[in-house]
C-alpha cells in the first residue's frame, strides 16, 4: 500500500500541474487545448538544450520555463486568437495539428532517443518497504508548493479576481474595464509555465522523449474533465485520484479472479483513465466540482 501511495504522489503531482493549466485555459477561453501537454515536452527539451550549452540545471530549468511561457503567449496571439474567432472546435483541431508539428520538430532536432539531464546518481530511500528517490521527493514538494501558490494567487490577489471575472463572464469583464487580453496572456503564461515545470521535473526523475507529453494526454484530460472543467480544485483532486486508481489497478493480483498469479502490464494504465472518464460522463457529466448545465 505504501508503494501505491508513493506512486500516486509522484504521478499525481505531474498530472495535477498539467490538468490545472489545461483547466485555466478552458475556464478563460472555453476550448480544450490538446497542444497543452506538448509544453511539458518543450520544457524538458529546453532544459536539455540549456544544460548542454553549459548552464547549470537550476538556471536551465528556470530559463526553460520562461521560454516555454513566452512561446505559449506568442502561439496564442499568432495562432489561437485567430482560430478562436471561428469557434472552439476549430481551435481544438488547430491545437491538435500544432501538437503534431511540435513533436515532429523535436524529433527532427533531437531524434527519437530519450535525452537525460545532468543529474547525480541518487540512492533510493526505503520508506516502509517502498523506494523513493530524493528527486521524487523534490518533485512532489515543488508541485504541491506551486499548486498552493497558484491557489493563493487566484483567491487573494487582484490578478486572481480578474481571472475569475474573465472566466465567469468575459463580456461583463470588458464592460467593467478589465484588460481581458492581458489577463488571457497571463493565463497562458501560467498554464504553459506549470506544464514546463512538470516536464522538467519528469525529465529529472527519468528522461525526456518526444512522446513525454503525448503519453500524458489522456490522464490529463481525464483529470480535467472528471474534476469539472474550469475547477482548479477539482482538477487537483481528480489528478491524484486518477493516479491512485492507476497504481491500485497495477498492484492488484487479478489471479484470484482469473486463476493463478496475474498482474496487469503498465501498458494497461491508460485504460483506467478511460474507465473513470466514461463513468463520470455517464453519471455526473459536469465533473466532481463543476456546475450542472441546464438542458433546454
Amino acid at each position: 500500500m505504501v508503494e501505491v501511495l508513493v506512486d500516486t504522489a509522484v504521478r499525481g503531482s505531474i498530472i495535477a500541474l498539467l490538468a490545472v493549466g489545461l483547466t485555466l485555459i478552458q475556464g478563460t477561453l472555453r476550448f480544450a487545448n490538446v497542444a497543452h501537454v506538448e509544453f511539458a515536452t518543450l520544457g524538458g527539451y529546453s532544459a536539455v538544450a540549456l544544460t548542454g550549452a553549459g548552464l547549470g540545471l537550476l538556471l536551465s530549468s528556470a530559463l526553460g520555463v520562461a521560454l516555454v511561457a513566452v512561446l505559449a503567449v506568442v502561439l496564442y496571439r499568432l495562432l489561437f486568437r485567430r482560430l478562436l474567432r471561428s469557434g472552439p472546435m476549430i481551435a481544438l483541431i488547430g491545437s491538435l495539428a500544432l501538437a503534431i508539428v511540435i513533436r515532429a520538430t523535436l524529433q527532427l532536432l533531437y531524434g527519437s532517443r530519450p535525452r537525460y539531464l545532468p543529474t547525480p546518481l541518487e540512492r533510493g530511500i526505503d520508506f516502509h518497504g517502498a523506494l523513493i528517490t530524493p528527486s521524487q521527493i523534490r518533485l512532489v514538494c515543488i508541485s504541491l508548493g506551486l499548486l498552493a501558490l497558484l491557489a493563493l494567487v487566484l483567491k487573494f490577489t487582484s490578478l486572481g479576481r480578474a481571472v475569475r471575472a474573465v472566466a465567469a463572464n468575459p463580456e461583463l469583464a470588458d464592460v467593467s474595464g478589465l484588460n481581458r487580453g492581458r489577463v488571457v496572456d497571463i493565463v497562458w503564461m501560467l498554464s504553459a509555465g506549470l506544464a514546463a515545470v512538470s516536464g522538467i521535473l519528469l525529465s529529472i526523475d527519468s528522461a525526456v522523449g518526444i512522446e513525454l507529453g503525448f503519453n500524458l494526454l489522456l490522464p490529463v484530460f481525464a483529470a480535467a474533465i472528471v474534476g469539472g472543467l474550469g475547477s482548479i480544485a477539482g482538477a487537483v483532486i481528480a489528478a491524484y485520484a486518477l493516479a491512485c486508481a492507476e497504481s491500485l489497478v497495477l498492484q492488484i493480483d487479478w489471479g484470484a479472479i482469473v486463476g493463478g498469479t496475474h498482474h496487469l502490464e503498465v501498458g494497461y494504465r491508460p485504460a483506467v483513465g478511460f474507465a473513470l472518464l466514461v463513468v463520470m460522463l455517464a453519471f455526473r457529466p459536469q465533473g466532481l466540482m463543476g456546475r450542472a448545465v441546464r438542458r433546454g
